[in-house]
């Protein structure tokens, strides 16, 4: 059985005018069968769908977050001791005999402080968080499906004079989680933001599947058209599975 899918950061406190355009051009145009969002909130169409609808708002000055949603598979939260609950969300699912975790996952800014406009710090955190799902801690090793706008890539790292970006993809790798891009043998960077003010093809959004599904992995593309520039700076990826 191949499932879609799909993240994508639907900048919805910049484009919040677009909000339920956005999501009708996500849930009827992409027609992912699971769908991550991340800097979004979910649309009134699918807000109540407590069945098929995992989401949580970061709170304070954000009142978005990250979540999963399916319209076709049942949805069930996890819930694990964190204080970025929001920054990233956890479901589970079960599809043709096959339980799956899904992560969205969003990089979450530092707001103040030292490092203010780092997201590497908390990712780092984050990861650390999340050890206990990736060690298989908690209900045993599992197909993880982690993906989102991680406001991360190798491309900072000049700029931050540090290799902190190269060793976080490094721990996601040690974690046994691979680069679908990297699967697919696109060619870095691949652009899924765009910043009017830079010429940078800029990579910021990711999925990383699992060692125990990555010889399943179909394919790994970038969605890309004038609806996609209209709606939000970061493209959607998707990517295919045979389970």
């Amino acid at each position: 059985m191949k499932i879609r899918i799909a993240t994508w950061n639907m900048a919805y406190w910049q484009y919040k005018k677009y909000f339920e355009e956005v999501w009708d051009y996500y849930l009827k145009e992409i027609d992912a069968d699971i769908i991550f969002f991340q800097e979004a909130r979910p649309s009134k169409v699918i807000e109540d769908d407590k069945e098929h609808l995992v989401w949580n708002e970061i709170g304070s000055n954000r009142p978005w977050g990250s979540g999963v949603y399916s319209k076709k598979h049942k949805l069930t939260e996890e819930i694990i001791k964190t204080e970025f609950k929001g920054a990233f969300s956890i479901a589970n699912t079960n599809i043709e005999g096959k339980k799956l975790t899904f992560i969205s996952l969003y990089g979450l800014m530092e707001s103040n402080g030292p490092t203010k406009g780092y997201s590497i710090t908390n990712l780092h955190r984050m990861l650390s968080d999340l050890t206990c799902i990736f060690n298989g801690h908690l209900d045993g090793k599992r197909n993880i499906v982690l993906g989102g706008d991680l406001n991360a890539s190798v491309q900072l790292d000049p700029i931050q004079k540090n290799d902190s970006h190269k060793i976080f993809f490094d721990r996601l790798e040690d974690f046994n989680l691979n680069d679908c891009f990297k699967l697919s043998n696109k060619k870095f960077p691949v652009q899924t933001l765009r910043h009017h003010k830079s010429k940078v093809k800029w990579q910021n959004d990711y999925f990383f599947v699992s060692k125990s599904i990555s010889k399943k992995l179909i394919n790994c593309e970038v969605v890309d058209n004038d609806k996609v520039r209209k709606y939000s700076d970061h493209n959607p990826v998707v990517i295919t599975i045979d389970l």
